[in-house]
């Protein structure tokens, strides 16, 4: 059978009809994230978070089983910091954001917050996140890679607050000021555009539209722009360039290409702003993730640039379920979404800005997958004790999901084919993830 005539696998109906309730009921789900919160440290001691949650999460919104998640607890929890006693407090936590090492301070502070008598859970979390102040909570979401922000799109998946309660503390104690400073300028400049720009404003006063552009242009023209060859940093790596003292926020022009960037998106005042998260899918799965590729070589995949499809979806959850309900995340979303973007601008500078192959009508795997719905994750359903390396790994089953969600919630049907494509591209192909540390980015297309 010809590739080109094998339709895309859909995502299993397994995905598409969870039942977040059914999660409560589940009593091993339920058992083992409470086991993992009060037994252990939201941080390991290298700093790097606890991804038991993340996790577990997974396998539960891929409808995993109850050996699955055993598995998954058995093959972390020997990896994690016994949680120690905390002081508990009431006091309001803002003076020690960006401390990692409060993380566990900020989990019972949150806890305490999020269960306010008397309110629901999603009003305590929306007034928690957007209070005002100078480095309000919300722009702790996109830090630590973004896992907060993902951490709080599950606890919305399955409405379980110990999720929320993680996700508040993650974007507490991580919250990055260098980040802070990229987003305060981002409100500020859309404040400016929203009063000018709004649905009574005078559009004849918008940028000439040769001069903007839709992400996948900008991002190609990033890939040629000589002013961020040579940044005396130590990259790959997005997590990891201030190792040696010399943080992304050092060279100047970082900030100053990531900001062009969010202004060069034609991204009208009155969009909605789940159709421009629905342009950051496509972006950044058949691109990003899947479309970096040294030609005739086999596919690699950077860790960081296959995170980003995730991190669109989380937002993209997180705006459906509060948007209209809450005006003060009505009146942020689009702001949100620009973060989104900045975040997104950074990830693909950082991680040396490899070459994106151009968009073909259709992206065609290696090897012809079977007309199967269940193609994608017909393996790890096999795999009930996880004894394969790939179903070890939460970050690539978190992709894979990712990208069914993002196919199954895109309007075009030539766009759900392509992101499909790009699932099967990476199931197909991934063994190990690259550009965590320097020298892990040489079989991505890069040409610096």
């Amino acid at each position: 059978m010809v590739v080109g005539q094998i339709p895309p696998p859909s995502p299993p109906s397994q995905l598409l009809l969870f039942d977040a309730a059914a999660a409560l009921q589940q009593g091993t789900f339920m058992t083992l994230i409470t086991k993992n919160d009060m037994l252990y440290s939201g941080m390991m001691d290298d700093e790097s978070p606890n991804i038991i949650a993340f996790y577990l999460a997974t396998i539960r919104e891929l409808a995993g089983s109850d050996l699955q998640m055993e598995a998954a607890y058995r093959l972390h929890s020997g990896q994690q910091a016994t949680l120690r006693p905390s002081m508990e407090t009431d006091s309001p936590m803002e003076a020690h954001f960006g401390q990692k090492d409060r993380i566990n301070e900020f989990r019972t502070y949150y806890a305490r917050r999020l269960v306010n008598p008397g309110a629901p859970l999603r009003d305590n979390l929306v007034a928690e996140l957007f209070q005002g102040g100078s480095r309000p909570l919300w722009m702790g979401l996109f830090a630590c890679y973004g896992l907060p922000l993902v951490h709080l799109g599950d606890s919305l998946e399955v409405k379980a607050a110990t999720y929320a309660k993680q996700a508040l503390a993650l974007a507490a104690s991580n919250l990055d000021n260098d980040l802070c400073d990229l987003f305060a300028s981002i409100v500020t400049e859309s404040r400016r555009r929203s009063a000018l720009f709004g649905s009574n404003g005078d559009h004849n006063c918008r940028p000439l539209r040769k001069w903007t552009r839709d992400p996948l242009s900008i991002l190609h023209d990033l890939t040629r722009d000589g002013r961020l060859s040579g940044l005396s940093l130590v990259l790959p790596g997005y997590t990891n360039h201030a190792v040696a003292g010399r943080p992304w926020s050092s060279q100047n022009i970082v900030s100053q290409v990531v900001l062009e960037s969010v202004w060069r998106w034609d991204l009208a005042e009155t969009i909605d702003p789940l159709d421009a998260l629905e342009e950051l899918g496509r972006v950044t799965t058949v691109a990003l993730a899947c479309g970096t590729h040294k030609t005739h070589r086999p596919p690699e995949f950077d860790f960081f640039l296959c995170f980003l499809p995730t991190l669109v979806h989380a937002l993209r959850v997180f705006l459906a379920a509060v948007r209209q309900q809450y005006p003060a995340v009505s009146e942020i979303a689009l702001v949100l979404v620009r973060c989104l973007w900045a975040q997104i601008v950074l990830v693909y500078i950082l991680q040396l800005r490899p070459k994106i192959a151009s968009i073909p009508k259709r992206i065609e795997p290696q090897q012809p997958p079977p007309d199967d719905e269940n193609f994608l994750f017909r393996a790890f359903y096999n795999d009930t004790v996880l004894s394969e390396p790939q179903h070890q790994d939460a970050f690539y089953l978190r992709a894979l999901r990712s990208f069914a969600m993002l196919a199954a919630s895109e309007q075009d049907p030539e766009w759900t084919a392509r992101i499909n494509d790009a699932a099967v591209k990476l199931q197909v192909n991934w063994h190990r993830w690259l550009g965590l540390a320097p020298g892990e980015a040489t079989t991505l297309d890069i040409r610096l």
